[in-house]
Parts: C-alpha cells; structure tokens; sequence
C-alpha cells in the first residue's frame, strides 16, 4: 500500500488557494512519485473569500500498477 497524504496549508483571507505538496509513505525498492501515474490534483471547498477557519483538502488523481493508493485528507487553515 501506498499513503498520499495532503500536508497542511494555510492562507490569508482574500488570498487564492497554496499550492498544496503530498506528503507520500510507503514507496519500496528505491520507488519514487515518478513510479506513479495519472495526474496528482488537490480539491477543497475553500476560495479566496471563504471565512476564517480550517478545511479539507483531499489528494486524488494517481495510479500506479504496483501500489494500492490510499489517500489521506489534510487540513487548510484561513
């Protein structure tokens, strides 16, 4: 198994979203996120004008032949 893990952000209000990093665990034999494919993207509800507060961003998009993926919410802080 293979852990994607959104590490945590945080923002200004009124600012637009960070760019987020994964955070990865449990690669094997000298693998890397090279071994992976598909595109690694990062959803969350937050906007530059939502309010003050913490929210969820969730890593998705990747796929690999020799690794079952799971991937781990982190939080967004404004």
């Amino acid at each position: 198994p293979l852990v994607v893990t959104a590490q945590a952000a945080s923002k200004t209000y009124g600012a637009a979203n960070p760019a987020f990093s994964p955070a990865y665990s449990g690669f094997v034999n000298g693998d890397t996120s090279a071994a992976l494919g598909g595109t690694l993207a990062f959803a969350t509800s937050a906007t530059a004008n939502s309010v003050p507060g913490s929210y969820t961003v969730t890593p998705g998009g990747l796929s690999a032949a020799n690794y079952t993926i799971t991937y781990v919410a982190g939080p967004l802080t404004v």
